[in-house]
């Protein structure tokens, strides 16, 4: 970890850091090389260069929904700029919001995870217990109902940062809860006319919103 190491060998320099710090691992040289390199980069095009610890940070990643450095940087950009307004945003009501779980993320998520399988054992059954269990809270009369859409990297990284398994389903009633807070939910049901919030490109009277 002497002299700066070739330019190619960034991305895997960069990837090392972001591993280690969703892991919580103590910084070694390496982890110092990577940052140094990121600031020099930064600098060298113009930019304010953000600390790789704040651009890897697992709550920042998982909050986003994604992994790609340019997302993330633009994202601290924009809440440094707006900090007043997000905070705003987060002391508002948010939704009682259920998990949704697209086809392909689920497929994943259970490859990863087969714990979570007893929970989740199809995508058809996994939709209709979404629109059962909003149409069950509705008749309580919960109020300002929701769906997040979930991905496995933001879910595994938010696991990380509450330092337990992604295989736990205690934790995915957090997740949901969580991103609801972050603004991530979307109102349920649809307005007259709009799509169904499953994704299958049908209007939500002919498709979940359709009466049994």
């Amino acid at each position: 970890a002497g002299a700066e190491p070739p330019y190619p060998t960034h991305p895997l320099l960069f990837g090392r850091h972001r591993v280690r710090r969703l892991l919580g691992e103590a910084h070694d040289a390496w982890d110092g090389l990577a940052d140094r390199v990121h600031r020099a980069r930064a600098a060298a095009a113009g930019r304010t260069p953000v600390p790789l610890d704040e651009l890897h940070d697992p709550k920042r990643i998982w909050a986003l929904g994604s992994e790609n450095p340019e997302d993330l940087r633009a994202e601290i950009t924009r809440l440094q700029a707006e900090l007043g307004s997000y905070r705003d945003a987060l002391s508002r009501p948010f939704p009682v919001a259920i998990l949704h779980w697209p086809s392909a993320e689920l497929t994943e998520l259970l490859t990863a995870y087969p714990s979570l399988t007893a929970e989740y054992p199809s995508h058809e059954a996994h939709l209709a217990t979404i629109e059962s269990s909003l149409r069950q809270l509705s008749a309580s009369g919960t109020p300002n109902l929701g769906i997040v859409t979930g991905t496995v990297p933001s879910y595994e990284a938010f696991a990380a940062s509450e330092g337990a398994s992604p295989g736990d389903t205690s934790l995915l009633p957090q997740y949901a809860t969580t991103l609801a807070a972050r603004g991530r939910a979307v109102g349920w049901p649809p307005e007259r006319g709009d799509g169904c919030w499953c994704g299958a490109g049908q209007a939500y009277s002919n498709c979940h919103g359709a009466s049994e």
